[in-house]
């Protein structure tokens, strides 16, 4: 059996973190990873889309390293009608000795997006949050939680 728990003290906790740079979003709750809870090490494909559903930036996930410890995958994000707007991910997932996954982490970040743009990210066409850009077009989107084996 495998119970999943997230880093947060309450149920469910939304954080924005206003700086010079942009807005942050940090997600996380006690009840669980978010919406995709598929496979990290398999996902594929990133999308940033408006609220209308527009893509708006996407890109291929890849691996960057891989140890019986931790595995990294990393995507550029790019804008797919070559208009301006770009944005990276990076996913890290964190294993005990016996190979099961005990920490995972989503970070997106985007810049030159339209300003104060509401938009949800995808992770293989399921959604896994949302964010809104700054005013200078910049947005974070962090998603960690822990998975705990046996318990």
């Amino acid at each position: 059996m495998v119970r999943t728990s997230w880093i947060a003290a309450s149920a469910f906790a939304v954080t924005a973190i206003v700086t010079g740079a942009g807005v942050t979003f940090a997600q996380r709750s006690a009840v669980g990873p978010p919406a995709w809870a598929g496979d990290l090490t398999t996902a594929q494909f990133v999308e940033v889309r408006s609220r209308s559903g527009e893509v708006l930036l996407h890109g291929a996930l890849t691996t960057t390293k891989d140890t019986p410890k931790e595995t990294e995958r990393e995507a550029d994000l790019t804008n797919p009608a070559g208009q301006t707007g770009s944005g990276d991910v990076e996913i890290e997932i964190e294993r005990s000795k016996d190979g099961a996954q005990t920490e995972n982490a989503i970070e997106v970040e985007v810049e030159k997006l339209p300003a104060l743009l509401d938009c949800e990210v995808f992770l293989d066409r399921r959604s896994i949050g949302t964010l809104v850009t700054s005013k200078k077009g910049k947005a974070e989107l962090k998603l960690e939680w822990k998975t705990t084996p046996g318990r």
